[in-house]
């Protein structure tokens, strides 16, 4: 058996379909429906059942899966290895991180972290918090960073990271400025708003417990952005700001809300089926999670 004979059956059972693989690894299909008959020979077992809609995975087949799967990864992490050492970095440290952060953000997450590991070289995966879990899942990543309802899953160890708090950003001279420092979210029933997505439910949600809508007339991907909006075109953000953002909004007023619901709590996620890298320990270390222990 050869790695591509693995690494083709991984793709036909996560494609849904030989035509499907065929298609993503650019190989005919009727040559891949070959390789699969001579696997299936090879062990001398049926592993793929092809049913009207799709294939499914025979009892059999469920086992070769999960092994061809870890025989591919572990190609990969040779591979990531033999690079680091002709890099001069001596561990790769694979994250999924929700799309939209701050550079502020960042920097406050790594800058230390690279000071004080020199030779950890990152693989990052910005996406959205979503679909960082089923990166940690399938073990794309080691380490998650997510933005959303905690996950329930049995195989997953969630360690709560920050709380952000929501509040409204304006210019000094927004109207809005003439009320107190803490206000009712009801006053900005009036004014356009600029939402990032993370917050968007949670915003909702308040403005729904006073019977209102909010009239929001940006959707951003990014906190970034929706200050932008702030700063040039006369909205008021609803974002969610962590310490290390506060500090770079200087020129733009921010307003606290009465609600104490208005949070975004960020966390880390690990799969608890795979050990942790030293790297990965140490990062989680680093910033007071216990699971770096």
């Amino acid at each position: 058996m050869t790695l591509e004979s693995y690494r083709n059956f991984v793709a036909i059972v996560e494609s849904g379909s030989i035509l499907a693989a065929s298609n993503k690894l650019l190989i005919a299909q009727p040559s891949l429906s070959n390789q699969l008959k001579n696997i299936e020979t090879y062990y001398g077992a049926k592993l793929l059942i092809r049913t009207r809609h799709r294939l499914e995975l025979t009892d059999a087949g469920r086992v070769f899966y999960l092994r061809a799967k870890e025989i591919c990864q572990a190609e990969e992490k040779l591979q990531d290895e033999i690079h680091n050492k002709k890099t001069g970095f001596s561990e790769l440290l694979k994250l999924s991180i929700p799309a939209g952060n701050s550079a502020y953000f960042l920097h406050h997450l790594f800058d230390d972290f690279r000071a004080a590991y020199p030779n950890v070289n990152f693989d990052f995966y910005e996406i959205p918090s979503d679909f960082a879990i089923p990166n940690v899942l399938n073990h794309v990543t080691e380490i998650g960073l997510i933005r959303s309802s905690l996950p329930g899953y049995a195989s997953l160890a969630v360690y709560p990271y920050e709380k952000e708090e929501i509040v409204a950003i304006c210019r000094p001279e927004h109207p809005l400025m003439q009320s107190g420092s803490i206000i009712d979210i009801s006053l900005l029933a009036d004014y356009p708003l600029a939402v990032p997505f993370d917050c968007l439910d949670l915003v909702r949600s308040s403005f729904g417990h006073h019977l209102l809508a909010p009239n929001i007339s940006i959707i951003t991907s990014s906190n970034a952005t929706a200050i932008e909006w702030a700063r040039s075109f006369k909205t008021v953000a609803l974002a969610s700001l962590t310490a290390a953002d506060f500090q770079h909004i200087r020129d733009l007023t921010v307003k606290h809300f009465s609600d104490e619901n208005l949070f975004i709590t960020s966390a880390f996620i690990v799969n608890k089926e795979y050990p942790l890298s030293h790297a990965a320990r140490n990062f989680l270390r680093f910033h007071g999670v216990e699971g770096g222990g």
